[in-house]
């Protein structure tokens, strides 16, 4: 066994710590740096990602910084995207990710950071690992024991040109984008989820704050350091849990948009008081296994755009959020909890033969089960990962009538509509059918 899986982090940490550097910026792999620069320490480190930074071509006015929370169910995985092109990655989920990162457009990473050593969060770290280049790496410093751990530190192990940093508080530049590392507790003080690296990037006034699983006692600690500020977009911590959140916390916070990553799981997650508190402080919240990934683009001004599946769910700037076309249903609702009108929804999601090459086998169809026409002009129907299909301007469902929505292309005559997608949108393995009216109040869910 090599050296540093018999030793461990701590080792590992000795043969490549660049600890007495203050990194100027961590410019791409693809940029004009030599990859030289990876093994440079002291000054000559400084000089060499100073001169590749200031080699970037100028940015265009309505350059964005997109942060994506990855779809990787009951773990977390981030994606950071700077205007110029750098990455960083916030995790890996407990499987596989390389394939979601290649659709995102990923080629190299710049930064890797795993917040803590569990296997929810860095499972998929030593595929990651193999695959892309990748410049930089930072975690917590704290081993863990796990054969998951064991398998990063071997991937870790096998491409020496990879340059550890410390999770000391100091702040690193990811092109334009600046990444402040928070100040930890103690080493050895405390379990592993309140020892999460914690980061707030920074892009002009858009902001996010990203802390792993960090719970009451670091958040606590974090408050008493003077080191939480309002914030853009909060990361739910430790998936949505009733210990991943303090109220003195949200109050300084203060966040606009609260994104939860979280899949099916045996705790609960996320708990109703954590939704609840969210709701309370005047974020709006989303939900990964609710809305799939969730894209957030910040622009220096501090505007921003949040997407799901594709579409444009809100939209925000310093004087408060407009709704995009998206629907957004209630996290943490109870699918029986919408309004009821008297309206059913069920979803036949398993086209015969192949799902994709049938959309039009597989289609929802509602029911109006009271004595009165419903106007439904305007209205709306999404999958659990907001594929949305709105009702046209006359659309109306008779009393005791039905409609049917089907996936794929064709002519509507006033019973029979058309989302016009040329793959399968329901989701054979267990989804949601919810319809808004237009004022984008749930009226119906139905989960299948």
């Amino acid at each position: 066994m090599k050296r540093f899986l018999r030793q461990g982090i701590g080792h590992y940490r000795t043969a490549r710590l660049l600890s007495a550097v203050s990194l100027a910026a961590l410019p791409s792999v693809a940029a004009s740096a030599a990859p030289a620069c990876a093994h440079t320490g002291g000054t000559d480190a400084d000089a060499c990602v100073t001169a590749a930074a200031s080699s970037l071509r100028p940015l265009p006015a309505d350059s964005v910084l997109r942060i994506t929370f990855l779809d990787v169910g009951q773990g977390d995985a981030v994606l950071v995207q700077a205007p110029s092109g750098q990455v960083a990655l916030i995790d890996a989920g407990r499987s596989d990710v390389v394939r979601i990162l290649r659709q995102f457009g990923v080629s190299e990473i710049d930064l890797l950071v795993a917040t803590h050593p569990h296997a929810d969060h860095i499972g998929g770290m030593a595929g990651v690992i193999a695959t892309f280049p990748v410049r930089f790496y930072m975690d917590n410093g704290q081993p863990h024991t796990t054969a998951t751990y064991r398998r990063l530190l071997a991937a870790l192990d096998a491409r020496p040109e990879i340059t550890y940093l410390e999770a000391s508080p100091r702040t690193l530049t990811l092109g334009e984008v600046e990444i402040e590392v928070l100040p930890l507790l103690p080493p050895g003080s405390t379990q592993h989820n309140d020892r999460s690296v914690s980061l707030v990037v920074r892009y002009g006034n858009f902001t996010a704050f990203l802390s792993g699983d960090s719970e009451v006692r670091q958040l606590s600690h974090l408050v008493s350091q003077g080191a939480v500020h309002e914030t853009t977009v909060l990361k739910a911590p430790h998936h949505g849990s009733d210990n991943g959140f303090t109220w003195d916390f949200l109050d300084m916070a203060r966040p606009r948009v609260v994104v939860i990553s979280v899949g099916r799981n045996p705790y609960g997650h996320p708990r109703p008081a954590a939704v609840q508190a969210y709701d309370a402080s005047g974020a709006t919240v989303f939900r990964t296994d609710l809305h799939g990934h969730v894209s957030v683009s910040g622009r220096q001004s501090g505007d921003y755009e949040v997407a799901v599946g594709g579409n444009v769910a809100l939209r925000g700037n310093a004087r408060g959020d407009e709704p995009g076309p998206v629907r957004i249903p209630v996290p943490g609702s109870d699918p029986g909890g919408a309004r009821d009108a008297g309206i059913r929804i069920r979803v036949h999601a398993d086209a015969p033969g192949n799902d994709h090459r049938n959309p039009n086998g597989e289609y929802a169809v509602i029911d109006n089960l009271e004595s009165e026409d419903r106007v439904i002009g305007g209205w709306t129907l999404c999958d659990r990962a907001n594929h949305c299909f709105t009702f046209p301007p006359d659309a109306r469902l008779a009393a005791g009538g039905r409609l049917v929505v089907h996936t794929g292309s064709g002519s509507a005559n006033g019973t029979r509509y058309y989302m016009g997608r040329r793959q399968a949108v329901w989701n054979n393995g267990g989804d949601t059918a919810t319809l808004y009216d237009d004022t984008g109040a749930a009226v119906v869910m139905f989960s299948c």
